[in-house]
């Protein structure tokens, strides 16, 4: 597949990743996009080679992709994956494909040839909607930042230029979903402040009274701790938009990511009677760390250097900022308050530990987080990320 567009300024031509050195020139891109954005942290939040390039076995049993390149004549401008999800189709019965990893200049031609290629790789699997950024699935990377692009990323969630919505929006696409992230410097402090006066005090007595007890993962039993958070995500997100169940090799994928960084003190399990019923992680922010090594495109160059700075002397200045994510209980768990002993316990770890402030994020716009969030705690968003929809029927 090869689509030229011809416009004032030369021709953009568009065609398939298939070789390696079409690979190298795909994780290029973004060197390219993001020259002079001193926010910038280089690396893909999920790998390319394991997701896109050579996936597993199981991987590629979930979902089949091809990657695109966008050149305006020999300068590399753009590139995008188009990605059918088979577990998401087969779940929803919804003939839906995404695109994800989506890099481009500001080029509103180059954008919309890329996106073109992707709905026509789409269109020929019978797919009929085209759904994204999602890189490659909502539980690794999903949306496009639209507000809060001028800060550095939080970990683990996207960066991009601020003119992306615009590309996307004049190819046709709509928002479909928010979400957003919220901040605060001391969250220990929040909680105790005037408007969550009373929840505090609630808390604290219904702490009192619980059965629930709260620890944090062990590193004794990591590998049955993540498979008992694997069952408890599929339980309890089963009704989240988007939502698919999630495999082991998936969730092991994705703590392996982690781990290097994971303070296993803010990861935290509740537990009743023997059974896990809560979950909540605190994820250390290493992107401070990251925004000072170095840009290289050896990843593996990028990483050692990260760690380094992490763990090495003076990473403790680093170590400052948490990312709160992945909060969720067991729908069926008799004890209510659970969230919230989760949240005070979970505060009172961060601000022990020594970190300085906290941002939640992923928080759906629409869900009941966001609500009970609003209601406490009335102030604007830190960052907002939305997600694109458009009918590609033939």
């Amino acid at each position: 597949m090869t689509t030229k567009t011809d416009t004032a300024v030369g021709t953009v031509t568009v065609t398939p990743v298939r070789s390696r050195r079409d690979w190298a020139a795909f994780s290029k891109v973004p060197f390219v996009v993001y020259a002079s954005d001193r926010n910038w942290i280089p690396g893909d939040i999920a790998d390319v080679g394991t997701m896109l390039r050579k996936p597993s076995e199981k991987t590629s049993g979930r979902m089949t992709s091809q990657a695109f390149l966008a050149y305006r004549g020999s300068t590399l401008v753009g590139r995008i994956a188009a990605i059918a999800d088979l577990v998401f189709i087969a779940h929803y019965d919804e003939p839906t494909a995404y695109f994800g990893y989506f890099e481009c200049l500001d080029d509103v031609e180059a954008a919309h040839a890329l996106l073109d290629a992707a709905a026509e790789w789409a269109t020929a699997k019978s797919l009929t909607t085209l759904v994204g950024p999602m890189s490659p699935s909502l539980l690794w990377s999903a949306g496009i930042v639209v507000h809060g692009n001028d800060i550095p990323p939080l970990v683990g969630m996207p960066h991009n230029p601020p003119y992306y919505a615009e590309l996307v929006e004049s190819w046709g696409m709509t928002s479909v979903k928010e979400f957003h992230s919220f901040y605060h410097d001391d969250p220990h402090s929040l909680v105790q402040t005037k408007p969550f006066e009373r929840k505090y005090a609630m808390g604290q007595r219904w702490k009192a009274r619980s059965s629930v007890t709260i620890r944090p993962m062990n590193d004794a039993t990591f590998d049955e701790d993540v498979e008992k958070l694997r069952v408890l995500y599929n339980s309890a997100f089963s009704s989240f938009w988007g939502f698919t169940p999630v495999e082991p090799d998936e969730i092991q994928e994705l703590v392996a990511t982690m781990r290097p960084i994971l303070d296993r003190d803010i990861v935290l399990f509740a537990e009743l009677d023997g059974k896990v019923v809560g979950f909540v992680m605190g994820i250390p922010d290493v992107n401070k760390a990251a925004l000072g090594a170095v840009r290289s495109r050896f990843g593996i160059l990028r990483d050692l250097h990260t760690i380094a700075r992490w763990r090495g002397p003076g990473g403790r200045k680093h170590r400052t900022h948490v990312r709160l994510d992945m909060m969720f209980v067991d729908p069926e768990c008799p004890d209510k308050g659970t969230s919230a002993l989760l949240i005070f316990e979970l505060f009172q770890r961060i601000h022990d530990r020594g970190y300085n402030s906290i941002e939640a994020a992923p928080v759906l716009a629409d869900g009941g987080w966001f609500r009970s969030v609003r209601a406490s705690y009335p102030v604007d968003p830190s960052r907002t990320y939305r997600i694109f929809s458009k009918t590609i029927r033939p």
